[in-house]
């Protein structure tokens, strides 16, 4: 098959499957040595390209924010999108074997340099209504910001923890849904929660439940300025 430029082949070889991607991000080639497998491509959690250095992903806003006391408000903002290629060694059992991206890739650091996160980095438009978005290369956040403060506050960025990323797709979009919490005007908590009601959506695999790694929490919290 191809997408955007990228081809994916998987063909037989004796009694094993040769795997590979080429084309405009580069090509890989691997060795399955099983006979046959079911083949899965879906969105993964945008934080292992082009390496896995982070699990948070920060969102820079284009425009700030501002919320008066008490208000609950909901946003949506972009993320980039990374596609997860799985196969299958039992009937459900899925495993990943690789990530591709059609996004710009970039690193950045939030807090201080002495004891700062490394996070993915990503600049989103800040919208009152779902956007269009290519899904290929974007989805979009469901945001709801609750300013549970006695005061104004600006919010610029969002930082979220991938390992509470829950992931819907279909033809034409990609979205997540998340909460983030204000207690004071530099303390804020994110976390994920599922989307009901998208019953037309598909759940994508979780990349960190299905490869098997040690989750420790699925909230954020944002001490380093909002």
């Amino acid at each position: 098959m191809e997408i955007e430029g990228v081809f994916l082949s998987m063909e037989t070889h004796n009694d094993s499957l040769i795997y590979r991607r080429w084309g405009s991000l580069g090509s890989t080639e691997k060795l399955l040595l099983q006979e046959s497998c079911s083949i899965l491509l879906n969105p993964v959690e945008p934080v292992n390209m082009p390496k896995r250095l982070t699990h948070f992903l920060l969102v820079n806003f284009k425009k700030t924010l501002i919320l008066e006391p008490g208000a609950s408000k909901n946003v949506y903002i972009t993320f980039p999108l990374e596609i997860g290629v799985f196969v299958s060694h039992g009937k459900e059992d899925f495993e990943i074997i690789d990530i591709f991206s059609f996004s710009r890739l970039k690193y950045t650091l939030y807090g201080a340099p002495s004891n700062g996160i490394i996070c993915k980095y990503w600049e989103s438009d800040v919208f009152l209504s779902p956007p269009d978005t290519d899904p290929w290369y974007t989805g979009y956040i469901e945001l709801k910001i609750v300013n549970d403060t006695e005061h104004l506050v600006e919010v610029s960025k969002s930082l979220f923890n991938a390992y509470g990323m829950k992931i819907y797709y279909e033809e034409k979009k990609v979205v997540m849904k998340a909460v983030m919490k204000i207690p004071s005007r530099k303390l804020a908590e994110t976390e994920f929660i599922h989307c009901p009601g998208k019953a037309r959506f598909k759940k994508a695999t979780e990349l960190y439940v299905s490869s098997k790694l040690r989750v420790i929490g699925s909230r954020c919290i944002m001490e380093y300025g909002l």
